[in-house]
């Protein structure tokens, strides 16, 4: 991981399902990563706002992606 880089989530497509992943760097604590993430989420919904209705309770950790042929 480049020495600058803090935080990092990649979003793959492995077979047929879509799968994060979040990597942060050695000396990042838990508060911190927490933090970030928090601030990552609130741009998001800043530009995306329908995406973040109050009406969500979970996010699981695969995605199946929709209108792929098998």
């Amino acid at each position: 991981m480049d020495e600058n880089v803090l935080v990092t989530i990649t979003v793959s497509r492995k077979k047929e399902e879509i799968v994060y992943r979040v990597d942060c760097a050695k000396d990042v604590k838990s508060e911190e990563l927490a933090h970030y993430l928090d601030e990552i989420i609130e741009g998001i919904c800043t530009w995306k706002p329908e995406v973040c209705e109050e009406t969500v309770k979970s996010i699981m950790g695969t995605i199946r992606e929709t209108g792929r042929k098998k």
